[in-house]
């Protein structure tokens, strides 16, 4: 498990007098402020595909994305890495009734590659108390390129594999653009849907 994270506990908002994205967490009119700040968990990972360098395009598609869902999805809260962007956990993920007789609700984790959204997740992590799920696509391992470290420190990984150009992001020019191609709400939308799939 991580040995901790950092915690949207509670996010609100402010009007502002700015239509496009900037460093102050600031687009669509609206200011979002972080209220719980603790320290990072990071991972010694040298692969390229996750844990790198990320640009500050995909930082700020990133945040955009991450704030919208915890606004709009799960208002009790979510955890973030503010700072690289590279992960995301919603702490109280509701499982479909298909689970219930393993687990109800679980921790759920989205690691972004760092070329996201040019690149999609792969697959997502659930908690490794969980001992298995009703499909057989849950492992406690990781394959597809998907990052493995997560496995070492508490989570099982969860087999979604997105198809080569199947995965189709808007290029972003203005705040909001996102919304317009495959994003955080299209890949949460495709957990939700893997969860509820008896096979």
């Amino acid at each position: 498990m991580f040995d901790s994270l950092l915690s949207i506990l509670e996010i609100f908002k402010n009007k502002t007098n700015t239509n496009s994205y900037n460093q102050d967490l600031t687009y669509n009119n609206t200011r979002y402020e972080n209220l719980n700040n603790t320290q990072q968990t990071t991972f010694n990972n040298n692969k390229a595909l996750f844990w790198g360098n990320r640009s500050e395009y995909s930082k700020s598609i990133i945040k955009e994305q991450v704030y919208d869902v915890a606004l709009n999805l799960y208002r009790s809260g979510i955890e973030f890495d503010e700072e690289n962007s590279h992960w995301m956990v919603i702490p109280d993920y509701k499982l479909p009734a298909n689970w219930h007789n393993i687990a109800k609700k679980c921790r759920l984790m989205v690691l972004f590659p760092t070329e996201y959204p040019k690149i999609p997740p792969i697959g997502f992590y659930m908690d490794a108390n969980i001992p298995q799920s009703p499909d057989g696509h849950f492992f406690n391992d990781a394959y597809h390129d998907a990052d493995k470290e997560p496995i070492k420190h508490g989570w099982k990984w969860y087999c979604v594999y997105i198809k080569p150009n199947s995965w189709r992001p808007k290029r972003v020019k203005y705040s909001g653009d996102w919304k317009y191609g495959d994003n955080l709400w299209t890949y949460l939308t495709l957990i939700k849907e893997v969860l509820s799939n008896p096979n």
